[in-house]
């Protein structure tokens, strides 16, 4: 009776979204970084880590995300990095002091977190300065947002009868059916399957699967104005993730 009822009007699901500018929580702690006597030491890493920072790949043993890190000084306000993983590069940015000091703004773009590269930019606000010295991007930075630089999380939704399908900028898409019986999840390396639940005329729950198994689970769910869309993420390991997104068109 609910996939009929829904099915006799527009849903409000169907059109094109686009994910609002994210903003960590107050509870982040600000991000450590110098670059003195021509070191780079990023204090708040995971594990932390001292490199030189001359332009040359050095080794990183034990971080997670790459092996090895180059650091490059452009200017006195502006570095650049490259990260690689077993020869591949993963990561390259761009930082930037703004002339006054107070802002810094990053372009990174990653090669190893999706089915293609995204580029995310991302803006923080000093809250301590380097030590004297060092280079203007020394300090301590608070991300103030960060941001998909161009879009490539775009999500059309539409739910025409009993199915729901979407696709992406990424390549990523699926259509499944509303009662909660798999369905092939296309483009993603992370996911074989998905099922969907309609739970009211204005929230879906999505199953991402990987060889059957459940890996993710996420609620959608649209406000009565129809111009909002709020989204929970939860990896089934405890790490829950909240983001909202506008409607470009229906």
């Amino acid at each position: 009776m609910l996939i009929s009822s829904v099915a006799l009007a527009q849903s409000p699901f169907n059109g094109t979204w686009r994910p609002d500018p994210q903003r960590p929580g107050t509870d982040r702690k600000p991000d450590i970084i110098q670059i003195v006597n021509g070191e780079y030491d990023c204090q708040s890493c995971k594990p932390p880590y001292k490199i030189k920072a001359n332009g040359t790949d050095q080794p990183i043993p034990g971080n997670p995300r790459f092996d090895t890190l180059r650091v490059t000084v452009v200017d006195d306000r502006t570095i650049t990095t490259t990260g690689k993983k077993s020869g591949a590069t993963v990561l390259e940015s761009r930082a930037q002091v703004s002339p006054d000091g107070r802002e810094l703004t990053e372009t990174e773009l990653l090669s190893n977190i999706a089915p293609q590269p995204m580029s995310i930019t991302s803006r923080s606000s000093r809250v301590a300065a380097g030590p004297q010295g060092s280079h203007r991007v020394s300090g301590s930075w608070r991300l103030v947002e960060f941001d998909l630089t161009n879009h490539d999380e775009d999500t059309t939704y539409s739910i025409t009868g009993d199915t729901l399908t979407m696709s992406d900028h990424m390549g990523r898409s699926f259509a499944a059916k509303l009662g909660g019986i798999d369905a092939p999840y296309r483009g993603d390396p992370h996911y074989t399957s998905v099922s969907v639940k309609l739970i009211d005329p204005r929230t879906f729950e999505e199953l991402d699967k990987k060889d059957g198994q459940v890996v993710q689970i996420n609620r959608w769910t649209v406000d009565p104005d129809g111009k909002t869309m709020h989204a929970r993420f939860d990896d089934t390991h405890g790490h829950v993730q909240q983001q909202t997104g506008h409607k470009l068109s229906d």
